[in-house]
């Protein structure tokens, strides 16, 4: 397999790991908005820790798969 090609199934392998961890994050979103009156302080805590992390994945995510771009790019 040529490089170019090695390259861009990575950046097809990161589009689809994002698109993954936006739809986990709309899901954590509207299960807060949801079920904010009667969720415990422990489990609401747990829910914002996971956002936290979730969104801290997307931007690494993001952040990778520009890098394979440029590299493409250079290509």
């Amino acid at each position: 397999m040529a490089q170019i090609d090695k390259q861009k199934e990575i950046i097809g392998y990161l589009k689809t790991g994002f698109f993954f961890l936006l739809g986990v994050l709309f899901g954590l979103i509207a299960y807060l908005f949801n079920s904010y009156d009667k969720i415990s302080i422990e489990k609401l805590v747990l829910v914002e820790f996971a956002l936290l992390l979730n969104v801290a994945m997307l931007f690494f995510v993001a952040s990778l798969s520009k890098k394979y771009i440029d590299e493409l790019e250079e290509m």
